[in-house]
């Protein structure tokens, strides 16, 4: 989808600098998916602390292990 972006020759510039790129659509692009992934980073960074978690990995991981070792008593893999 075509889309019409305004930006000044020393703003072009820059951002065909900062993203080493030496066309504009390419370094536009570039820097939109850039934005993109650190706006993604941004969410996941805030939602640090908010998620309810259950402290039970000990008990996973040793029946886990269990499960393991009698797999390989078995013959099976």
């Amino acid at each position: 989808m075509p889309t019409i972006v305004d930006l000044t020759e020393q703003e072009l510039a820059e951002l065909k600098a900062l993203t080493k790129q030496a066309d504009i659509t390419a370094a536009v692009r570039s820097a939109m998916t850039e934005y993109l992934r650190h706006a993604r980073r941004m969410q996941l960074k805030a939602l640090s602390g908010q998620v309810e978690m259950d402290n039970n990995w000990q008990s996973l991981e040793a029946v886990e292990l269990r499960k393991a070792d009698g797999d390989s008593k078995s013959g099976a893999h």
